[in-house]
């Protein structure tokens, strides 16, 4: 696929540039899931006497031609390569080398040869090799309870939006509220693989009847589909918090839920059946 062909290409180039003392590629090609509608992804460390005259676009047009190159909404360089694909690039100091470990519990892959496209002095293997493995586990109480109280603050949020009549921004804070959720549905169910984006492969990684569950919690921005689905997530949130958090005794603020409850009810009452 062209991307594999991509890779290649920076590879040479990031060997073949004396600038360059190290560089990791990570993401779905890095974990063997990449395929050909994937990004390609890189951290990419300069020599730091040389990187303020390091063009980065015109680096990376070398390995392909670049159509745009950009900072995205996540504070990431990103590239749209002219053949459509995209990519991701972090440029840093050598001296920034380090950051690599603090990416532990998000970024992963299974080896470092997987990983790591360059290393002359051998101090990114450093610290790189603690991504090395499987993904991370998912557990504990302080994890289950960070993402029902973000839930439940997300729903209280969407509720109000709701009664005040702004479906557009309650539609737009409902899609962050399944973040949340999601990853209660995946804890549950123990497939917790795709943490960092849950949504990505749920179709494969839950049963059809948790995805179904998760199909009517969808909606458009109309009125009352919007209302039907905040109901049917809050609902299924309940009961995720319920299973999930049990094993940990963890109490949650029920004045706040209840409020929620009060809230939804007011703007679903005209949408049952």
């Amino acid at each position: 696929m062209v991307q594999q062909s991509m890779i290649e290409s920076f590879r040479e180039r990031c060997h073949q540039d004396e600038r360059i003392v190290s560089a990791l590629m990570f993401g779905s090609f890095a974990t063997g899931e990449g395929d050909r509608f994937s990004d390609i992804e890189f951290a990419v460390f300069i020599r730091d006497e040389s990187f303020n005259d390091f063009e980065q676009r015109s680096w990376l047009n070398a390995v392909s031609p670049v159509a745009a190159y950009f900072l995205d909404d996540f504070g990431h360089h990103t590239a749209l390569f002219e053949n459509g694909v995209r990519g991701e690039f972090h440029f840093m100091r050598a001296s920034e080398q380090s950051v690599i470990a603090g990416w532990q519990g998000y970024g992963w892959f299974p080896s470092l040869e997987a990983g790591v496209v360059l290393d002359r002095a051998g101090e990114l293997s450093r610290y790189a090799r603690v991504l090395v493995g499987g993904p991370p586990e998912r557990e504990g109480a302080e994890l289950v309870e960070g993402l029902a109280l973000n839930l439940i603050n997300l729903m209280l949020f969407g509720a109000n939006l709701l009664n005040r009549g702004e479906y557009a921004r309650a539609w737009a804070l409902l899609g962050k509220a399944h973040e949340s959720l999601l990853k209660l549905a995946r804890l549950y169910a123990g497939k917790t693989d795709h943490w960092p984006t849950p949504s990505r492969g749920l179709e494969i990684d839950l049963s059809d009847k948790t995805y179904r569950r998760y199909l009517i919690c969808t909606a458009s921005a109309e009125r009352v589909p919007l209302c039907r689905a905040y109901c049917e997530s809050w609902r299924w949130s309940r009961e995720l918090m319920e299973e999930v958090a049990q094993p940990h005794n963890i109490e949650f603020p029920q004045s706040v839920m209840a409020q929620v409850e009060i809230l939804l009810n007011n703007v679903t009452a005209d949408s049952k059946p």
